[in-house]
């Protein structure tokens, strides 16, 4: 087994991502009515492919130093992942069942390429975290954290749940990298606590299915989405005074990750704690 490098890999990856834009709106495969249309068609897929393209290739390049891996190995799924949740690689075309099995066949791949490298997966290591599931999208890091078909160890499940919650974080602008990167790092919503909430609630829509069908996804969306709501509602003045009462509470659910897995932290505080401060909150603010 080869390992690709880092450049080819994130084309192939991207172009991967960007098969969906080349969907016409008007059904995929349809006859052109002339031979003037199909080449409108196809100059239009080709100004969204490449409109795509570099969307993903620049959210990969500025994420990328989050995500270090071992040389001649890659993260671009992993680092895609934080702008783009939704994107789909690894997933595609594949139901929950077979999408476990396709995270398990690349990550034992993985793991032989390494142990044949001289150097075996060390999972102390985040170098080697990173690249053992560097080349799955969110879907597929979901069926490991949750352990679809019982294929995977808890050692494995935790790495993929805290993959994930670094997504989540990074997307909602804290900081979750290596020390060394953290003085490159700006916090997009640094004082805009309600553009926070809003990347927050982009992420969570644009979350996996499976995600979204679990009532952890719903009672944080909703919740959020109230506190949004009665946000963007207030009076100015009284804006200013509710904002440090509640997105506090708000940045502590994002920042701790805690509401996308249902699993206690180490300062004691569960999900559900931390979600029923903000509702309490909320509702005391109306």
């Amino acid at each position: 087994m080869n390992v690709n490098s880092s450049s080819s890999s994130s084309s192939a990856l991207i172009a991967a991502y960007s098969s969906a834009a080349n969907t016409r709106a008007d059904g995929q495969g349809k006859v052109a009515d002339s031979d003037q249309a199909a080449g409108n068609s196809q100059n239009d897929d080709s100004v969204s492919f490449s409109g795509t393209a570099t969307d993903y290739s620049a959210s990969i390049a500025s994420n990328a130093p989050y995500f270090p891996v071992r040389p001649g190995m890659n993260a671009d799924a992993l680092i895609l992942g934080v702008a783009k949740p939704g994107a789909i690689s690894s997933s595609k075309d594949k139901t929950f069942a077979d999408v476990a099995i396709d995270a398990r066949k690349r990550m034992d791949e993985k793991y032989a390429l390494m142990k044949d490298s001289g150097k075996p997966y060390d999972n102390k290591n985040v170098e080697d975290r990173n690249a053992l599931m560097g080349d799955l999208d969110r879907r597929s890091l979901y069926a490991i954290s949750t352990n679809e078909g019982g294929q995977f160890t808890k050692e494995e499940q935790a790495t993929a749940q805290e993959l994930m919650r670094q997504q989540a974080q990074l997307a909602t602008g804290y900081y979750v990298g290596p020390e060394d990167q953290k003085k490159n790092w700006r916090d997009p919503f640094a004082n805009d606590p309600v553009g926070r909430a809003k990347a927050a609630l982009n992420f969570l829509d644009n979350m996996s299915p499976e995600e979204k069908s679990t009532p952890q996804w719903l009672t944080q969306r909703s919740t959020i989405q109230t506190a949004l709501d009665q946000a963007t509602a207030a009076d100015p003045v009284e804006l200013a005074k509710k904002k440090q009462l509640y997105f506090p509470i708000l940045a502590e659910i994002l920042q701790n990750g805690t509401s996308w897995f249902d699993k206690k932290e180490s300062d004691g505080k569960s999900a559900d704690d931390l979600l029923k401060q903000l509702q309490a909150v909320v509702q005391s603010t109306k």
